[in-house]
């Protein structure tokens, strides 16, 4: 690449980081390392008065807390607090409350979920990264022009042992091949098909829980293969599994049923904390349709994508984001 590419290349960068990182910074997630609270869900005009800054910003879904800041809800508003203690605290119209240690408020929701929820949710909001954002926006591409095909499962962890695989259309595919085989390189079982989807098959074993493996796609043009990926995977331990699902059923009971806005956060980021990142995927997808408004769940759908290594998904999330919080 010449030096003229490259300083072009550079400014565009630039842009990219100035457009995508300063309109964001009331919205998104700021550099908080440990926080005391997160901010589990935001319905209207919620603001934040930073401790440490003590300048006023608008709240958003997953917005870290630190010991005095002040949440503040305006008419017709409400949020939803998540303490370090592993209290919710739902805050109603015109009301206030100065963050601690603790939750201190009179009207928690629920009490008590257990302390690694908390970790892995502060771990993933925490981790949002306006850097990924910018990469995602810079290597925007087609499904035809490089980007991945294997849609799910992608580099995640899953609960199922007979999960469903999905991918993306190829041009100029008939046909789509799949593979799955043992990590170590056994083969399992291969199955052709001209959709974008497989059930597992009813004739094939399903996968041991704790196993890694890996599924390839190939795209056919009749014995042509035009293009094929493969990806990685791997199936919880039986414990594992079923810690995550008992984690899962609080989150949902405590903070308002599984169709709640609060649990859809809670549960996206616990599950992306732990890397089951098709899960994550799927609530703050549902996240985004229950808050059209909020750039704080396109953000965090863009994160996800971003680990999974699905660019152009991400960048499009990210986006939208954008654009919400410039509205």
């Amino acid at each position: 690449m010449t030096s003229a590419r490259l300083i072009r290349r550079s400014v565009r960068l630039a842009a990219l980081l100035a457009a995508f990182v300063l309109p964001l910074q009331g919205a998104g997630v700021p550099a908080h390392a440990d926080p005391v609270a997160v901010l589990a869900a935001v319905k209207g005009k919620v603001e934040v008065v930073s401790a440490s800054t003590k300048k006023i910003v608008r709240a958003a879904f997953g917005r870290p807390l630190e010991r005095g800041d002040r949440v503040s809800v305006a008419a017709g508003g409400s949020a939803t607090v998540f303490f370090s203690d592993g209290n919710l605290v739902e805050l109603a119209a015109k009301s206030t409350v100065t963050i601690g240690g603790r939750a201190e408020a009179k009207t928690p929701v629920a009490a008590g979920l257990p302390g690694e929820v908390y970790t892995q949710v502060s771990k993933f909001v925490t981790a949002g990264s306006r850097r990924t954002g910018l990469v995602a926006l810079s290597e925007m591409r087609g499904p035809d022009d490089g980007a991945a095909v294997i849609v799910a499962p992608r580099r995640s962890t899953v609960l199922e042992t007979r999960p469903d695989l999905r991918w993306r259309a190829v041009n100029g595919a008939r046909k789509y091949r799949v593979t799955v085989a043992a990590t170590a390189g056994k083969e399992l079982w291969m199955r052709e098909t001209t959709a974008l989807e497989l059930a597992w098959p009813a004739d094939a074993a399903p996968l041991e829980t704790g196993g890694d493996y890996t599924w390839t796609i190939d795209a056919l043009d009749g014995t042509k293969v035009v293009r094929s990926e493969s990806i990685e995977f791997r199936v919880a331990s039986e414990e594992l599994a079923g810690s995550v699902r008992a984690n899962v059923a609080r989150i949902q009971e405590s903070a308002g049923g599984e169709e709640s806005a609060a649990a859809r956060y809670l549960v996206g980021s616990y599950l992306a904390g732990i890397g089951i990142y098709q899960g994550a995927v799927e609530q703050f997808g549902a996240l985004c349709r229950l808050s059209p408004e909020s750039p704080g769940p396109h953000e965090a759908l863009g994160n996800v994508f971003t680990r999974v290594g699905l660019m152009d998904l991400a960048a499009a999330e990210f986006q939208q984001a954008l654009a919400l919080a410039r509205e």
